[in-house]
């Protein structure tokens, strides 16, 4: 038997959007600059799994000039690649941060933080803290866990949570997360306020906002799960093509690996023809949870930093010009469809 070779590129579909810049992304990244003034400590959050997708440079450069932790969540994840953690280390140093939802010891860890900020700053007021950061990648969650810790007793949902991009709509109310000193806490004590997730105006790589849409960071449907699941079939089989030896023999055929899944877990039409689209959600549905490899989707390799890195500090648009473009593939958007 000839040995399996993935492939070595995926084509990206002219059909992949390069915006999610919606309108509540533009209000909230004002309305961000409005409340700076109060703000001394930012929380920047990036999905683990997409360390370099996630990171939002005109988001970077709105909050430039405050004290910055960069967040890291959805560890839990991208449990198989300590190396990815070693890079952004090297780029962030202390100020990186590495969350897990799961493990409590990293939610104290990053209070502390906060509680030493207060500490130093010795505010009579307390210490105003913001998370921000790109759609669904785990603010809210993040506020709820340093309040339930923070503040004893407290088990309500201090923001609201969901697996899909923007439930966050508005800047949030301050959610105290440390007491006052006066209450058994540091200082004034610590607040946080939640912000809604705000994408970029503009993705020039296409192969960004499929990975973006693989981890809920877009509108379900603005790209087809077939397209997904091909994309994630191509990720799989570079990572281990065992990952989904439940299904089938490796493939780069997506149209086999799917038709494989729908027979394995029942999405069958009638007539026991396979559902295609359904077993394209299953997959996805299955990686999302970390049962199809727990990988970091993004290239950390010393290039690939660099080529990021460069790209940030001199981005091959202007701000202008990526407004025209978001507003060109809006207009083919609606003519398509």
């Amino acid at each position: 038997m000839a040995q399996f070779v993935p492939r070595s590129s995926f084509q990206i579909p002219g059909t992949v959007p390069k915006t999610y810049f919606l309108g509540h992304h533009h209000a909230g990244a004002s309305k961000i600059k409005t409340i700076l003034p109060n703000i001394s400590v930012v929380l920047e959050c990036r999905d683990f799994r997409l360390p370099l997708s996630t990171q939002n440079p005109s988001l970077e450069r709105a909050v430039a000039g405050r004290r910055r932790i960069v967040v890291y969540t959805k560890c839990d994840l991208g449990t198989d690649s300590s190396a990815a953690r070693q890079s952004l280390k090297r780029i962030y140093g202390d100020n990186a941060v590495f969350w897990d939802k799961n493990k409590p010891a990293t939610t104290t860890a990053l209070l502390k933080r906060l509680k030493d900020s207060a500490r130093t700053m010795d505010s009579l007021v307390g210490v105003r803290a913001l998370v921000v950061g790109m759609p669904n990648v785990g603010k809210s969650t993040l506020l709820n866990s340093l309040r339930n810790v923070g503040i004893s007793g407290k088990v309500a949902k201090a923001a609201k949570t969901g697996d899909q991009a923007g439930v966050t709509r508005k800047i949030g109310t301050a959610v105290r997360i440390v007491p006052s000193d006066d209450k058994g806490g540091v200082g004034g004590g610590v607040f946080l306020m939640d912000s809604p997730g705000i994408f970029q105006p503009y993705v020039e790589d296409g192969e960004t906002m499929i990975k973006v849409a693989l981890a809920h960071g877009i509108k379900k449907g603005l790209i087809h799960d077939e397209i997904l699941a091909d994309y994630l079939l191509y990720s799989m089989n570079r990572w281990d093509p065992t990952l989904y030896r439940r299904y089938c023999a490796p493939t780069n055929d997506v149209h086999e690996f799917l038709v494989a899944v729908a027979k394995k877990d029942g999405k069958l039409r009638a007539g026991g023809l396979p559902n295609i689209p359904e077993a394209a959600a299953r997959v996805l549905s299955q990686w999302r949870e970390g049962k199809l490899g727990r990988y970091v989707l993004d290239d950390l390799s010393e290039n690939s930093l660099r080529a990021h890195q460069a790209n940030i500090e001199r981005p091959s648009q202007s701000m202008s010009q990526a407004k025209k473009h978001q507003k060109l593939d809006r207009k083919q958007t609606k003519e398509s469809s």
